[in-house]
């Protein structure tokens, strides 16, 4: 039975694991529904001829070269030079001979064999079958949809041409554009993109699949995203149960399970929905960032380096999982360094064996978290090092190519100075840098991210007051005259929080939070969200929206935002616990208003990216 909270006169439902996964499944139903409604219903908008476009070849159009009636092109499962293609089984060296992807151009491609397709011209998928595929499926391909999807079909799409009969200025223009800006995209999306679309070939009766190549990769992308999505949304309601387990001894399970349905409610139906369901890879980011934090959460932090490693991987921005280990390393550190100092055992020993005691026991502790953290960040590097020996050297050979058949920035890579390739390709091919963003005509864009920058930040605002609150009234600064000086406080503070961001991974318990009689079950929750051991979560929070408002393109924030941090989720838990049904109500809004936006303006070009 539901109670009500007496506090706020909002109930809300306490859901099990079973009932998010039912939850997040009829999200990603609606979600996808109205994007193939509104895809139907509104014409695509022109963004350009610089804008990558993904034909999946259901409409008629077989891309076996040349004109052909719809049920010859139908035929052409596979496209030279594809990933159904026999001759992808090559090495890499040898697809790098065949010279730049063509996938601008598919349909300037001849029809070839594939040993995974054979039936196909025997039992092709029923017409009605194939329009299905292409309604629901064509939603999914726009904008960077189309670079995931095109990088799957193809393994020759992060190659840059080994040679040409172009003029020796050309190699430091736009020959190289297409590899180069496939660098900015992370490879373990379209792998397993594309090795879930050679089994579904393989084992899935082809009168079910999609008649094209292309159709089958675009299902696989929206099977991955499904299945992801799925996981992230159940991660989130297990690490937020254990977490809050850990943080109020006197919560009773039905709040906890209450508090940790709404988060996950709220991740399903959150206002960057729509990139979770088109082939984007947030929905692995969030699977793999959030499953990392269950672990971690239940006390496994070294199992979680793995799916943190492979969010990496996938994007970027897992680097931040890096940040979240180091902040927790500090914490543990500083812990066992109070823990030396108040044990009575160790009153009467010279303060100079005390630190040699500290240093002893923290070291190990330091360096296992450093090294954690550079595993995680490693794919960054060895993406840096791929996207070099592709551009660079002779396949296979390490040697470096002549440079005039090879980009400008070779050169400054085997300098002296840092280069990150990423950095350059991101500042070359989308201007992005820090306040580089900053023009008249992106004021639309800063409106849009403006809501979940704001909630971000002013979420982290709030963990530095209720932070700040528990450090006084667990030191007593103000009624023992403790230290005057403000940066001396502020110091002791930032000591103190890196401390309590520890006391759920080493033992420390019962103290996290000052219990008062008379509180209601939402104000514990609404406090046990923002917990103070809760720093890490809130800092990477907080770096995210930085790194939104200032460096990348602002209008990804809210997807950037919504795939990476749990605290932004419990966050807006915590605002509905406390706010009553009028909060409930204004949060509804935002998340209708911004999911329809999202379902409106992203299929058809139109900018929601």
């Amino acid at each position: 039975m539901v109670s009500q909270t007496p506090m706020t006169g909002t109930s809300f439902h306490r859901g099990t694991q079973s009932e998010v996964v039912r939850l997040a499944l009829v999200s990603r139903l609606v979600i996808l529904g109205g994007m193939a409604l509104s895809d139907v219903l509104i014409p695509d908008h022109n963004p350009g001829e610089d804008v990558l476009r993904f034909d999946l070849r259901l409409d008629g159009d077989g891309g076996g070269g040349g004109g052909c009636s719809y049920g010859e092109c139908r035929r052409c499962f596979c496209v030279e030079g594809h990933a159904c293609d026999k001759q992808w089984h090559e090495s890499d060296a040898a697809i790098a001979s065949r010279g730049q992807s063509r996938r601008r151009n598919p349909g300037g491609r001849e029809c070839v064999s594939s040993e995974l397709s054979n039936d196909f011209p025997s039992s092709s998928p029923p017409v009605f079958l194939d329009n299905v595929y292409a309604l629901i499926l064509k939603p999914n391909t726009k904008w960077d949809g189309a670079r995931f999807l095109s990088l799957a079909v193809d393994p020759a799409a992060r190659m840059p041409p080994k040679s040409s009969k172009k003029p020796k200025e050309d190699y430091s223009g736009q020959i190289f554009a297409d590899s180069e800006q496939a660098h900015a995209f992370f490879p373990l999306f379209p792998l397993c993109i594309r090795y879930v679309a050679l089994v579904l070939v393989k084992f899935v009766p082809t009168l079910l699949l999609p008649s094209t190549f292309e159709g089958v990769v675009a299902l696989a992308a929206l099977l991955i995203n499904t299945i992801c999505f799925t996981v992230a949304a159940v991660s989130l309601y297990d690490m937020t149960t254990s977490l809050l387990r850990r943080s109020r001894e006197d919560l009773k399970q039905p709040e906890i399970e209450r508090a940790s349905f709404l988060v996950a409610a709220l991740f399903c139906f959150n206002p960057a929905s729509v990139f979770f369901t088109a082939s984007y890879s947030e929905s692995m980011f969030a699977a793999l960032t959030f499953g990392g934090h269950a672990l971690a959460a239940r006390g496994f932090i070294a199992m979680s380096i793995i799916p943190w490693t492979l969010a990496t991987h996938a994007r970027s921005n897992g680097t931040f999982s890096s940040i979240w280990i180091l902040l927790i390393g500090c914490g543990k550190a500083i812990s066992k360094v109070f823990h030396i100092g108040s044990t009575s055992a160790n009153a009467d020993i010279p303060i100079s064996k005390k630190v040699r005691r500290s240093l002893t026991q923290i070291a190990p502790t330091i360096i296992w978290h450093v090294i954690m953290a550079l595993v995680v960040a490693l794919p960054v590097l060895h993406h840096e090092k791929r996207g070099y020996e592709f551009h660079c050297l002779e396949s296979h050979a390490e040697l470096p190519l002549p440079n005039n058949h090879r980009p400008v920035w070779c050169s400054v890579a085997e300098g002296p100075h840092k280069f990150s390739l990423y950095g350059y390709v991101q500042r070359k091919h989308w201007d992005v840098g820090f306040f580089r963003y900053y023009e008249l005509k992106q004021i639309p864009n800063f409106l849009l991210a403006l809501p979940v920058l704001s909630l971000g930040i002013v979420a982290a605002v709030c963990w530095i007051g209720t932070s700040w609150s528990h450090y006084i009234a667990v030191s007593h600064v103000g009624k023992k005259g403790g230290p005057k000086n403000y940066f001396v406080e502020l110091f002791d503070w930032a000591v103190f929080a890196l401390n309590e961001s520890a006391s759920n991974e080493v033992g420390v318990r019962g103290d996290t939070e000052e219990v008062q009689e008379g509180d209601t079950p939402s104000v514990k929750v609404e406090r046990a969200l923002s917990a103070p051991f809760m720093l890490a979560h809130y800092a990477v929070l907080a770096g995210f929206c930085f790194v939104g408002a200032t460096i990348a393109h602002v209008q990804i924030s809210t997807r950037l935002i919504c795939s990476s941090s749990p605290a932004l989720y419990w966050f807006l838990a915590s605002l509905c616990f406390a706010g009553g049904s009028n909060m409930v109500w204004w949060m509804k809004m935002y998340l209708i208003i911004f999911n329809f936006l999202g379902i409106v303006l992203h299929p058809n070009f139109l900018p929601w990216t």
